[in-house]
């Protein structure tokens, strides 16, 4: 049964399949029986897709569809019905189709759309070649412009002839197969073949057969003006052959030339020829047309106007040359039999402002080799071009025949033209003189012969130097004085506001280095200051000078007994005895007065802290308080960062980040409270700056987590155990670990699981307890079945065998 379905489901598929592909034959084969009004939007949308992807422009496949059978009637509607796709409902997978139609600004292309998978380069070499591929261009002929003065009227035109004046008539006539038009009163008037100029001519001379005030004098009263035009023009058939992207035959506008019609098929290809695009005419050739003439100069020569039954010939390139390196256009060109290395050049827009110019080497195929072939600049227009020669063109060495540079501290550094008998008091003139930070004693003359070759001159700027010449690429230095010793600073730091490195400056007193400090803080002793100095003194001994001096009252007057500070002297405003900065605390929770507390005392402990509280409410959980306590010494953060070096070396990988920057401390807050007032009690601990203790209010549950079937809260009952609890959450899970099980009381303090032998001693729950029970390590080393069967069976055969040996 399952079979036979499939079977029918199959054919059923290949049934579609030949619908479909007969539909797509009927569009794309014998068209002469198609009619576009029974086409669906999404099989015009299908076909008008599949154009594009083959690269045609819609008049390429309206031309292609009329030579398959296609009426003009049906042409002129799958045209209408292809420009009106973007304004029709279609469904969402028929909008799929058309997206990219929708997005066109400006109607359908003439020409190559720019979507064809030609596997194209972005930037063609081939100059000429990307003209024909860029979509962004039209070259479709312009109908709204004045019909040219040689444009030959044919079979199929339509005239309009105005009458205006004395009498008024219009009539529009169409040029029959025989070449004629009929007026009625007149009768045929025969115009094929004739230019417009004539056309007119001749229609006037019929026309005043029955309007007499044609020919009379323009400021008569029965003068009759006339104006013929032509309001639509025909279509001719021009065959473009030979290699083309898209050779065929085409239906294209009367008024297309030769280039509009090489730019409906798409262009020449790779090998055809950009130079010699022949035109035929009744098995006559009547015009050559050069692509690169047009592309350069702008020239039309041969780029006439196509006639009906036309031949364009396309043949294959006659040579190809290749240019490369400092020209402005490099590419690959192709030339004309007769031309030189300078027309290349030409095409190529010349060289660049670097290039050499005075050698052109040319990589040229000789027989079963190449050669070499140097081209003096004079004979470019001489040399002729072979198919194959390769050229590039260097560019000159970045190097200099006349400079000379001055650098440093003068007013106008940089290169400057070496004249003959230039000495380097003219150039310093040249470049308005040293600044005010010149090192005059000593400047440099780098003076280079080759890359390797170099020696160094010294002068003095204190003399004139008009008798120290330069030579060619000498280099001129002069240094700033800064550059040639140590930069001076002072330091001043402790009491000050802004500690910090200061320039040096002569006369400079301690008084003023504290002002440029910011001033001192409060707190600072400005009758105990230190100043530190370099010694130098060849003693072996002795670091440094140390002074001790007092500064001003209110920083005025010279209390430092007009002491003046030196380079690199360290100056060091001490505290007065004693200062200390207030220290705050924290008490919250079930406080009576919660909040900020100053420590009075360096010995204040948290006994002395709830006094100033107020004491506790009566909903306080005492056994519950905890204190936490900042990582803030300086010793704690020389600590964190040994932690932090030993983690990164250890195989837990605890980084820095994971460091606590705060612990919360344990207490027995019930205790400190009993031992209230006694010296050196253990549980009553001495406060730090920024400690914080909470007192919280009475908990009844307690939290169990980790590897339990149901992690909660349980409602806390005196006297109930550990596994009341955590039969309260479902048991233990298969991971847990029971014996690492610890509970972490409310107060901060952790209580861990003891063993003795084979008994464990869970510890005590209280209120507000956390009970954490941890999961099993995976045992990296257990054995796996298939080993412990590999194991098995290497015994069975190592026993075998020993047996076999002791029967022996």
């Amino acid at each position: 049964m399952i079979l036979k379905k499939l079977n029918i489901l199959l054919i059923f598929l290949l049934l579609s399949l030949c619908i479909n592909t007969i539909k797509a034959q009927d569009i794309q084969g014998n068209l002469s029986q198609i009619e576009v009004d029974n086409l669906s939007d999404k099989e015009v949308a299908n076909y008008w897709s599949k154009i594009k992807k083959e690269g045609y422009t819609l008049e390429q496949a309206l031309s292609i569809a009329k030579t398959r059978g296609m009426s003009e009637l049906q042409a002129q509607k799958l045209q209408t019905r292809i420009r009106n796709l973007g304004n029709t409902s279609l469904s969402k997978n028929e909008e799929k189709v058309n997206e990219n139609e929708e997005k066109e600004e400006e109607g359908l292309y003439f020409g190559l759309t720019g979507e064809e998978k030609d596997k194209e380069e972005k930037k063609e070499k081939l100059f000429g070649y990307d003209f024909f591929n860029n979509p962004n261009i039209s070259f479709t002929p312009n109908l709204n412009v004045a019909t040219p003065e040689n444009y030959i009227v044919g079979a199929g035109d339509i005239l309009s002839v105005d009458l205006w004046g004395a009498a008024e008539a219009n009539y529009e006539k169409k040029v029959n197969r025989q070449g004629a038009i009929n007026i009625q009163g007149v009768g045929n008037i025969h115009l094929i073949g004739l230019p417009i100029k004539a056309v007119r001519a001749k229609i006037k001379n019929y026309l005043k057969r029955i309007y007499s005030g044609i020919g009379a004098s323009s400021n008569s009263y029965n003068k009759v003006n006339i104006a013929v035009s032509i309001k639509e023009v025909r279509n001719v058939q021009v065959s473009i052959v030979g290699e083309v992207k898209v050779p065929g035959s085409y239906s294209l506008s009367a008024f297309s030339t030769v280039l509009n019609s090489l730019y409906a098929a798409g262009g020449p290809t790779k090998n055809g020829t950009f130079r010699n695009v022949r035109l035929f005419r009744a098995g006559q050739k009547i015009a050559d047309f050069d692509f690169y003439d047009f592309l350069v100069n702008g020239s039309e020569a041969g780029n006439i106007t196509v006639q009906d039954q036309d031949v364009i010939i396309i043949k294959p390139y006659e040579k190809l040359v290749t240019i490369e390196g400092a020209v402005k256009r490099p590419g690959l060109y192709e030339m004309k039999e007769s031309e030189t290395v300078a027309d290349l050049l030409r095409y190529c827009s010349g060289f660049v402002s670097n290039a050499y110019k005075q050698n052109i080497v040319i990589e040229r195929v000789s027989g079963i080799q190449k050669e070499i072939v140097e081209i003096p600049f004079k004979e470019l227009s001489i040399e002729k071009l072979k198919d194959g020669d390769f050229i590039k063109i260097n560019e000159i060495a970045d190097e200099f025949s006349n400079r000379i540079i001055i650098a440093g501290a003068i007013f106008q550094p940089g290169n400057y033209e070496y004249e003959e008998n230039l000495s380097v008091g003219a150039l310093l003139k040249k470049a308005e003189g040293v600044t005010r930070e010149a090192f005059l004693d000593r400047g440099i003359i780098v003076r280079t012969y080759d890359e390797t070759n170099k020696e160094t001159i010294s002068f003095s700027l204190r003399n004139k130097n008009k008798n120290l010449f330069l030579r060619e690429n000498d280099s001129i230095y002069i240094f700033n004085k800064e550059e040639l010793k140590e930069k001076e600073f002072i330091t001043i730091n402790g009491a000050v506001n802004k500690a910090d490195k200061f320039d040096f400056m002569r006369g400079m007193q301690v008084e003023d280095l504290i002002v440029l400090g910011g001033g001192l803080k409060d707190g600072a002793d400005s009758n105990t200051i230190d100043v530190s100095r370099r010694l130098k003194d060849g003693s072996f001994e002795t670091i440094s000078e140390n002074f001790d001096l007092k500064a001003g009252q209110n920083l005025e007057g010279t209390a430092s007994n007009n002491f003046i500070l030196q380079p690199f002297d360290v100056v060091s405003v001490r505290y007065l005895k004693g200062y200390t900065e207030q220290k705050t605390v924290f008490i919250k929770g079930e406080a009576n007065f919660e909040g900020e507390y100053s420590i009075g005392a360096k010995n204040e402990k948290i006994s002395d802290l709830i006094k100033q509280a107020g004491g506790l409410t009566k909903f306080a959980y005492i056994e519950g308080a905890f204190l936490t306590r900042k990582n803030n010494a300086l010793e704690d953060e020389k600590q964190l960062e040994m932690i932090s070096d030993f983690a990164k070396k250890d195989t837990l990988s605890v980084t820095s980040d994971e460091v606590k920057k705060t612990f919360k401390i344990g207490i027995n807050l019930k205790k400190i409270l009993e031992n209230k007032g006694i010296e050196n009690s253990k549980f009553d601990l001495i406060l730090e700056e920024g400690d914080e203790l909470f007192i919280p209010s009475e908990r009844q549950t307690v939290k169990v987590e980790g590897e339990v079937l149901s992690p909660s809260l349980v409602r806390y009952e005196k006297g109930k155990n550990f596994k009341h609890y955590i039969e309260n959450s479902g048991g233990f899970s298969a991971n847990a670990k029971k014996s690492r099980a610890y509970v972490i009381h409310a107060n901060g303090d952790i209580k861990t699981t003891k063993r003795f032998l084979f008994f464990k001693s869970y510890p005590d729950v209280k209120p507000g307890s956390v009970i954490l029970i941890p999961n099993k390590p995976e045992n990296v080393k257990k054995i796996s079945t298939q080993e412990i069967i590999a194991i098995t069976t290497g015994l069975a055969t190592l026993g075998v065998l020993v047996k076999s040996l002791t029967d022996k």
